[in-house]
């Protein structure tokens, strides 16, 4: 659908899909990743999203965006089109989501049926451990802030009960399998490895920032 096919079609919806139509682009230009939700508590801007997506990225390309719908992980975002909305990780920060992937593609292989993915962080933590970080550097402080990061940006659902220990559970959005592709998994085991063994301060915080960048 062209921007000339957005001015026909827009005023042909009704008052209230016209209302719904706001909402969802505000929704979507704030950052939100847009999901069916819950069973007993469906997003309904998940539905109109579906139904009206040529007309959602008509009007989103007039700005240099693109809707980024995809059923089969049953996500949906909107996307600059020159990555002007990129987000730069730390190197902890980087190392987690890494890792996390990893965690996720590996729950996913296994998995026969939907499922989501969920993780104990004292699982994380081991992980990190195995991978070469140093437990001293696993801080609890530091570790769960790296896990709010994510969270501001979909990646995680960490929820009000993470605290930091390592009974603590979580789940890992299908949004990191945008993030870092499959075709990318071998790449995040030399990844990790590297972050793990790169040196840092005393907090955990890795010395030198930005080298992991999200879309």
């Amino acid at each position: 659908m062209t921007a000339m096919d957005f001015f026909s079609e827009y005023p042909r919806l009704e008052p209230a899909q016209q209302e719904r139509f706001r909402q969802v682009i505000t929704r979507l230009l704030s950052g939100a990743v847009l999901t069916p939700g819950e069973a007993l508590r469906p997003d309904v801007d998940w539905r109109f999203a579906e139904r009206h997506r040529e007309l959602l990225d008509a009007y989103l390309r007039l700005g240099g965006w693109r809707l980024d719908i995809d059923l089969g992980l049953r996500l949906c975002r909107a996307v600059h089109e020159s990555g002007e909305q990129r987000v730069r990780f730390n190197k902890l920060e980087s190392l987690v989501l890494c890792t996390l992937r990893l965690v996720y593609h590996e729950q996913m292989q296994q998995a026969a049926d939907e499922v989501r993915c969920e993780v104990r962080l004292g699982d994380l933590r081991e992980r990190l451990i195995q991978s070469g970080r140093p437990v001293h550097q696993l801080q609890r402080r530091a570790l769960v802030n790296a896990l709010r990061r994510l969270e501001r940006h979909s990646l995680v659902a960490l929820g009000r009960g993470v605290t930091g220990e390592d009974t603590d559970r979580f789940h890992v959005h299908p949004l990191i399998e945008k993030v870092l592709p499959p075709d990318r998994i071998a790449e995040l085991f030399e990844r990790v490895r590297a972050y793990s063994s790169e040196r840092t301060g005393p907090d955990g915080e890795a010395e030198s920032h930005g080298e992991e960048e999200s879309p």
